[in-house]
């Protein structure tokens, strides 16, 4: 048998003797380090996936906000067109509600004049009590415009019809007369 002798010093045996034999501490901080790794891999995975995921999320909110700004773009087009078109309904009832009252008159002052009439001028004046019509025409005689006045009166277009000034023509033996009729308001003229 063989012996040897080991002249190192006892520092260094020391040394080498903790580096072979078990160690608590040592190993309960290599599975601290593993533990730290892992857990660590795993919480970057996770921050990867959630990355991820909100990336997606957030394309699909800007594809939505670029289909509301689009829609929004349609909506405000539309209500553009509709108010234009609601401008012209606007100014077509004007021009209607302005243009009834002359076709109504015209209507009444044709069904009333008789033969051997005629209408000089008719001007129509709004006024805040209604529409005032000024009528300036000619007759055969009296009788003839006391009838357009009664025929005028009972219309149902006017409600208020003075009774015609009137004078004889002594050139053409016809009467010239004046008459001063309110009109009804729309929703109240009779047909």
């Amino acid at each position: 048998m063989r012996v040897q002798f080991d002249l190192r010093p006892v520092t260094m045996l020391e040394r080498e003797r903790k580096k072979t034999t078990f160690n608590a501490t040592r190993l309960v901080a290599f599975i601290l380090m593993i533990i730290f790794a892992v857990s660590n891999g795993f919480y970057m995975w996770m921050a990867f996936q959630n990355m991820i995921r909100l990336n997606d999320a957030i394309e699909m909110k800007e594809y939505d906000v670029g289909n509301l700004e689009g829609q929004k773009n349609a909506l405000e087009a539309e209500v553009g067109r509709l108010r234009r078109q609601e401008a012209e309904y606007a100014a077509t009832l004007k021009i209607m509600q302005d243009d009834l009252p002359t076709l109504e008159v015209l209507n009444a002052l044709e069904r009333g004049l008789e033969p051997g009439m005629g209408l000089n001028t008719l001007r129509l004046s709004p006024t805040p009590q209604g529409t005032i019509a000024m009528l300036d025409a000619t007759a055969a005689s009296d009788e003839q415009t006391v009838q357009f006045s009664t025929s005028l009166t009972s219309s149902g277009v006017f409600s208020a019809v003075s009774m015609p000034n009137s004078r004889l023509d002594d050139k053409t033996q016809r009467v010239s007369f004046t008459m001063s009729l309110t009109l009804l308001p729309i929703g109240q003229i009779k047909r």
